[in-house]
C-alpha cells in the first residue's frame, strides 16, 4: 500500500477534505487490511508519481487537530488517477508529465516561498472550523 497515495485519497472522501487525527488513523487501517486490491491500486497511482510527499509538497496541511488536502492536493490526485485511468505508452511523456506536476507544486516547506494558505476571507475560514457556543461557568 502507498502510504502518500493513501493519505491523498483518504483526504478526498472527507467534507472539505479535512479529517482528524483519530478518523485518519482509523481509515489507514482499514485500508491497510482490506486486501491486495486497494494495495495494488494506490501502488499504481504512486508509480505515476515517484518522488510523491503530500507534506513538503503543499498537498495536504497538518493542523493540530488533523489534516486538510488543498486544492494542489486534490488536483495532483485527478492528475495522477486520469494517468492510471488512460496509461501513457511513451515513457519519455510520461516522465514529462510528471516533471510538469511536480513545476507546478510549491516550493518545500521552509523555503522562500509558502505553501498554499487558507484563504483570509472570514467566511473561508469558518468552514474549516466548528463555532461553540458557551461561557463560562456558573459554579466559578
Amino acid at each position: 500500500m502507498n502510504f502518500q497515495v493513501s493519505i491523498l485519497k483518504l483526504l478526498a472522501s472527507y467534507p472539505n477534505g479535512l479529517a482528524t487525527l483519530t478518523d485518519i488513523k482509523r481509515d489507514l487501517a482499514f485500508l491497510a487490511t482490506s486486501g491486495t486490491d486497494w494495495a495494488s491500486y494506490s501502488k499504481r497511482l504512486g508509480a505515476t508519481l515517484p518522488s510523491l510527499d503530500v507534506f513538503s509538497l503543499g498537498f495536504v496541511q497538518r493542523y493540530s487537530f488533523g489534516w486538510r488536502l488543498t486544492a494542489k492536493g486534490a488536483a495532483a490526485l485527478e492528475l495522477m488517477e486520469q494517468k492510471v485511468k488512460t496509461p501513457v505508452a511513451d515513457v519519455e511523456a510520461e516522465a514529462a508529465t510528471s516533471e510538469t506536476l511536480l513545476e507546478k507544486c510549491p516550493p518545500p516547506i521552509g523555503s522562500a516561498g509558502k505553501p498554499d494558505q487558507p484563504s483570509s476571507s472570514p467566511v473561508d475560514r469558518r468552514a474549516l472550523f466548528t463555532v461553540i457556543d458557551g461561557g463560562r461557568s456558573q459554579a466559578a
